[in-house]
């Protein structure tokens, strides 16, 4: 019996081990070259160029789109590197330039749609996916399997807040509407809960290192920031001005998302492991590829 319930524990250890090993780690926001943490990086409307201040690999600038597009970086082909990508509203068209499996392009989405691409069904890839805000549906594109879903979630005047809140490795619709999150969980159902105000700036992120997405705000009109966490509990931080555009991602590798913010072409970030550090990378007019997904 003794030697049973050794093997049965030694199977369970070595089993749990394995399942750890093939649980990606979240993907970090702006990681272009997959070092684990994010880098500087903006999109210039004037020239369609993307400008990258990669940690490891250093400074590149490619040209990938127009003026108009919406910028949409995800890792589309699991390799835990950002991919350069654009979506186009006139056309309707997804147009990614992925690291490692190269060039496609995609159509999937009408003019109002707002792009919501992230890992929704647990492959490790980012999915194609938009929200339509005259209907409040969700439609889902999955690159691996080339299957198509759709989910009424929301309505007109929402704000889609896709994020993995209960901590199962998929990403969960969601919306945020003047102050309320309405969840859709995979794995633990539908909640609503108020947090935050109509005007607020939903900026959900992992800021304690539980692997959940954390409910967060940034308030435009005194600069402070909200953040609700699962593990370390509410806070309140008084960082930016109304004009700032919030770019919370994890700069350090430390696993927990920096509260930070793009103000003219300066980077200011709250580095959860080192304080507060200050860099300039851009323009007054480019986008920053972290602020991609906030409103």
């Amino acid at each position: 019996m003794k030697k049973l319930l050794l093997s049965l524990l030694f199977i369970t250890v070595v089993s749990s081990l394995i399942l750890a090993e093939d649980i990606p780690p979240p993907q970090i926001q702006s990681d272009f070259d997959g070092e684990g943490r994010a880098d500087l990086a903006v999109f210039r409307p004037s020239d369609g160029v993307w400008y990258l201040q990669r940690s490891q690999l250093g400074f590149t600038a490619v040209h990938f789109g127009v003026a108009t597009d919406k910028i949409v970086p995800a890792d589309y082909d699991g390799d835990q590197r950002t991919d350069i990508a654009v979506y186009r509203p006139s056309d309707g068209v997804w147009y990614i330039q992925r690291s490692y499996l190269g060039f496609i392009a995609i159509p999937f989405g009408v003019a109002e749609d707002i792009p919501v691409p992230a890992d929704y069904n647990y492959d490790g890839k980012e999915d194609i996916a938009v929200f339509r805000p005259s209907n409040g549906s969700w439609y889902i594109y999955n690159l691996s399997t080339n299957q198509f879903y759709a989910f009424q979630f929301g309505q007109k005047g929402d704000i889609p807040v896709p994020a993995d809140y209960d901590g199962d490795w998929k990403a969960d619709i969601a919306v945020f509407r003047d102050g309320t999150w309405y969840l859709q969980r995979s794995r633990d159902g539908f909640t609503g809960i108020q947090f935050g105000q109509a005007g607020d700036k939903p900026v959900p992120q992992h800021y304690d290192r539980d692997f959940k997405a954390d409910l967060a705000v940034f308030r435009p009109i005194n600069g402070t920031w909200y953040l609700q966490r699962s593990i370390l509990g509410f806070t309140g931080f008084q960082f930016g001005v109304s004009t700032d555009k919030p770019v919370p991602t994890d700069y350090d590798g430390d696993g927990k998302a920096d509260i930070a913010v793009y103000r003219n072409g300066v980077w200011y970030i709250q580095k959860s492991s080192s304080g507060l550090a200050v860099f300039e990378f851009g323009d007054a007019s480019d986008k920053p590829i972290s602020n991609a997904f906030v409103p």
